[in-house]
């Protein structure tokens, strides 16, 4: 780790490996030192290493967003190791339950809600009276599930969906105050939850040859430019890595 405190910082949920690892290493490629807020902080050790590999300082807390508690507890030492945050990347998310709604595990189904929407409000909620100082951006990863129903999905996309709507009252509500928020889908990713989509085999997406997914470099790309650029046209929108527009207009070629 860098001694020096860094100028620009972030708090990047699920960060040990996937999009929010790839996401890690580029916000610090464009100068912003991320916290990785993972639940297991021995499996974000290489992330660690590739963070550290750029020149940037990098700090592994434990976190599950599920708790609030838990949440409260990094944020509050991030601000004291850092005394700054300026980027929140919500990231962490499960697709589990898969299977039809009398199927599925009704105890299963509300903690996947609780991690992919009250998630995400628990860091929101610890992290905005920092964000306000810094004049910050939060960037909450979506999926195009949130606007259209997936068979055996319900759980995701229904919790994704409010995500959607948590990130508009996020731009409605801290948009006078400096801060800018988006929300991301990165379409179809080479993560450890596509393999659990395909191994389920519902739905079309699961179908999908995993040669035909697209690397997490590629939404990490938009993310850290998001972070970085802090387009304020885009305030507020559910965005989505396929639009050719907002890739041309990022630079992000992967």
């Amino acid at each position: 780790m860098s001694e020096h405190l860094p100028a620009r910082t972030a708090f990047v949920t699920g960060a040990a490996r996937g999009i929010g690892a790839a996401v890690a290493v580029a916000l610090a490629r464009r100068g912003i030192a991320p916290v990785l807020a993972v639940r297991n902080p021995d499996a974000a050790r290489g992330v660690a290493d590739a963070v550290l590999a750029t020149g940037q300082s990098c700090l592994v807390l434990p976190c599950d967003v599920a708790d609030v508690a838990s949440v409260q507890a990094a944020i509050a030492k991030m601000l004291a190791a850092w005394g700054r945050l300026d980027v929140v990347v919500n990231n962490a998310g499960v697709i589990e339950p898969i299977g039809h709604l009398h199927d599925t595990d009704p105890a299963t189904w509300a903690q996947a809600v609780t991690t992919n929407l009250v998630g995400c409000y628990h860091v929101l909620h610890a992290a905005l009276p920092a964000l306000m100082k810094s004049k910050g951006t939060i960037v909450n990863i979506s999926t195009g599930a949130a606007h259209n129903p997936r068979e055996g999905w319900s759980a995701y996309c229904s919790s994704k969906a409010g995500l959607a709507m948590l990130t508009r009252c996020a731009a409605l509500e801290y948009g006078p105050r400096g801060i800018l928020a988006y929300g991301l889908a990165p379409g179809l990713v080479d993560t450890e939850m596509q393999v659990r989509i395909r191994g389920s085999g519902m739905n079309e997406i699961s179908q999908v040859p995993r040669e035909n997914l697209a690397p997490p470099e590629r939404s990490a790309g938009v993310v850290a430019w998001l972070a970085d650029q802090r387009p304020s046209d885009l305030q507020g929108q559910d965005l989505t890595v396929n639009d050719a527009a907002l890739l041309q207009r990022t630079g992000v070629t992967h």
